[in-house]
């Protein structure tokens, strides 16, 4: 599932300012990867635990790294790019602009609505 090229005035329904709505969706994306990333540290840890409860692989290394790369996996998932987008343009996203800071920047936050 690969993403659709997006015409500009459907993301100027929503804004009218593109650098924002990359931004938005940026920020969405990263959400989503940590996310991703505590699910998968969670799952991690309690296999962990779940080994020292039965005591399995006692003789095995403390830290196992694994390499291999499970492509199927890996492209079956969505990528938190094309969430982020599909969800900016569903009007799922809500943000608010900032205050400028004295330096000339702003900082823009964003909220997911359930």
């Amino acid at each position: 599932m690969g993403l659709q090229t997006v015409p500009f005035r459907k993301i100027e329904e929503h804004t009218e300012d593109i650098f924002e709505a990359v931004t938005v969706i940026a920020k969405r994306a990263r959400q989503i990867i940590g996310d991703r990333y505590v699910i998968e540290e969670e799952r991690r840890r309690e296999e962990e635990n779940l080994e020292e409860i039965s005591g399995e692989d006692e003789m095995a290394p403390a830290y196992e790294v694994d390499t291999e790369i499970d492509r199927e996996a890996a492209d079956a998932v969505v990528k938190p790019t094309t969430v982020g987008l599909t969800e900016f343009l569903s009007g799922d996203l809500k943000w608010e602009k900032q205050a400028m800071f004295d330096d000339g920047t702003s900082t823009e936050e964003e909220t997911e609505e359930a």
